[in-house]
């Protein structure tokens, strides 16, 4: 079993989609809305680079497959807090919008 996990190829693409995952992340800003599943995704390719390091390529593929998974999530949940935000704000403008017109409808005869 030892010859077998020795043999396996490093997981080279796991690993580069991982690196993707993050950099797409950190592009939509996840270091601040979801920075505790940006920070597991930077964790999880640090063990796989060491797991690659031990040669123990099957958990190295594990771990690069769950980075790549929690870099996804803080993308997602990046865009979530967006989104949300600009929610927000277009619900402030309607309001001030509808006040608006409330006062320029009220002040004439």
């Amino acid at each position: 079993m030892l010859a077998a996990c020795s043999s396996t190829p490093p997981p080279t693409a796991s690993m580069a989609a991982a690196r993707t995952a993050i950099a797409g992340a950190e592009k939509a800003d996840a270091g601040h809305y979801a920075a505790p599943e940006l920070a597991e995704a930077r964790a999880k390719l640090a063990a796989a680079e060491a797991a690659v390091t031990a040669k123990t390529m099957p958990a190295a593929q594990r771990l690069a497959e769950q980075s790549a998974v929690e870099a996804d999530l803080a993308n997602a949940k990046a865009g979530e807090t967006k989104a949300a935000a600009v929610n927000t704000e277009m619900k402030q403008s309607n309001a001030a919008l509808g006040e608006e017109l409330q006062r320029a409808s009220g002040s004439r005869p």
